[in-house]
């Protein structure tokens, strides 16, 4: 209470913590509107594996998840399992456990910040700063494998920081390095190539003679992957189906054009301006509008904290694996078609949020003596205020709209059927009708029961309810109601010959 007297700034800076506390938990069931039938595939495996050990195909304990012709990664699934065992499936408990996961990311920076830096300020500053950055705010709104990606991210550079800040290279430390990036590998399809890139960039953090904590960092690693390489020997190309599906090698590319799309794709998706002024262009992170996904103050801060670590911090081992990192992170994204995919780069606002640290602490160090610098630091704090008013509005305003992207027609479609008590039959091979159908019955209290799964060729009972997406009746039916590719409909029997 005596430093809050003696400190009021401390005070100020307590209530704008919790005010970034309650903004990243703030979950709004109309916004994003719906459950996306990603969203439902993950939180529906979930409470399977909670309830029965097993995923929506019957596989007991599964090291990935089968959805819609990827292999979702395992972290977040059995995470969010342990959540559902406590509180029951829910959409707002899901979404918040992402939320939480954000959070939990942002605090965890502010630790990092006040490590780095030695400074309250800055990590103050730095906490602030995240916590308002429309990036991780969005990725936070939803039930997806991603939002752990920015914990362990900031997790590592917190732990490779006390290795080097203490130079004390323990082995404890070197493994808890590599279980992190383990983790990291089963957190989402683009982090199977992102961890070992970051593994093998910790050779330029232990430099010469510390081979034994290098060993014990990557013996962990190695540790973790060896259920990944099991697996796939057991499940040949399922681990590569979502990269085969968006790899820019399917346009027929290969060799030095191959590695010049590459390239000119990083460029692409590495564009601080871009990311200044806009953001995914696909409505899913990104709600749309003219609004930037990382404030052009902080990214203007990176730049500079970039020059500052070259300058001044070239024999520094842990910001020689952070600039590595940082030119890491977009490699995976660079291998696809998809340019900004802002789930892919995940971890991409963590590091710029981390290299602006140098340039946070030498201006707080320069306003306590030269105009210019409080005239700078005025201009900075007005221009993430503007910013973050324009991201509020574009997401309010537009962030409900996105009706069809997350299937919000579904839930009405299957009110009736649900609340007739009948059963809802859907065909065998109609995997996007059947996860959200399984998913909306048991966030409903419905039995597992009310949703019957028909065998290849199966048919229904004359009269029973029938619920599919794209797909025609393999027999006669009618339809009684649809929602933009989905359709409920009253089965009439097998088709006459």
């Amino acid at each position: 209470m005596r430093a809050i007297v003696e400190r009021p700034w401390l005070l100020l800076a307590a209530g704008a913590v919790v005010a970034v506390c309650a903004f990243q938990l703030w979950i709004d069931p109309a916004n994003p509107p719906g459950y996306h039938r990603d969203e439902a595939s993950i939180s529906f495996n979930a409470y399977s594996i909670e309830t029965t050990l097993r995923d929506e195909d019957g596989n007991r304990l599964p090291l990935f998840f089968r959805s819609f012709g990827d292999y979702k990664s395992p972290l977040y699934p059995y995470l969010l399992a342990a959540v559902f065992r406590v509180t029951g499936p829910s959409q707002d408990v899901a979404r918040g456990f992402s939320a939480v996961l954000v959070l939990a990311a942002i605090l965890l920076l502010g630790v990092l910040a006040k490590r780095v830096t030695g400074d309250g300020v800055v990590a103050f500053v730095a906490v602030l700063l995240a916590g308002l950055t429309p990036w991780l705010f969005e990725l936070g709104r939803l039930a997806i494998e991603a939002s752990t990606q920015p914990l362990l991210v900031t997790g590592l550079l917190l732990v490779l920081h006390r290795t080097w800040q203490r130079r004390r290279w323990r082995l404890g430390e070197g493994a808890a390095a590599g279980a992190l990036l383990g983790l990291l590998t089963y957190s989402y399809t683009g982090s199977r190539l992102l961890a070992p890139l970051l593994a093998l960039a910790l050779l330029v953090f232990a430099g010469r003679g510390r081979w034994r904590w290098l060993a014990a960092a990557w013996g962990t690693f190695a540790a973790f992957l060896v259920p990944l390489a099991v697996y796939g020997l057991r499940h040949p190309g399922t681990l590569t189906a979502r990269y085969h599906e968006t790899t820019i090698a399917r346009n027929g590319l290969s060799g030095p054009r191959l590695v010049v799309q590459a390239i000119s794709n990083w460029l692409h998706d590495a564009n601080p301006w871009y990311w200044a002024t806009s953001g995914d262009p696909a409505p899913y992170i990104h709600v749309g509008g003219s609004y930037g996904s990382l404030f052009a103050a902080v990214l203007g801060l990176a730049i500079a904290g970039i020059v500052l670590v070259l300058l001044r911090h070239r024999d520094d081992l842990w910001w020689r694996y952070v600039l590595l990192g940082a030119l890491l992170v977009p490699v995976p994204a660079a291998l696809t078609v998809d340019r900004y995919n802002a789930i892919r780069l995940a971890a991409l606002p963590v590091f710029v949020l981390v290299l602006a640290l140098p340039a946070l602490a030498e201006l707080r160090r320069a306003v306590r003596h030269a105009w210019w610098a409080r005239v700078l630091a005025a201009v900075l704090v007005v221009s993430v205020g503007l910013q973050f008013v324009q991201f509020l509005d574009a997401y309010r305003t537009n962030g409900p709209g996105r009706l069809v992207l997350f299937d919000a027609g579904v839930v009405p479609l299957l009110a009736g059927p649900f609340a007739d008590g009948k059963t809802v039959y859907i065909d065998h091979d109609d995997r996007d009708a059947q996860t959200e159908a399984q998913w909306h019955a048991v966030a409903d209290g419905l039995p597992r029961s009310r949703i019957s799964i028909l065998p290849d060729g199966g048919i229904p009972p004359r009269g029973a309810v029938v619920f599919g997406r794209f797909q025609p009746c393999d027999y006669v039916c009618v339809k009684t109601a649809s929602w933009d590719a989905y359709w409920v409909a009253r089965a009439e029997g097998p088709k006459r010959s």
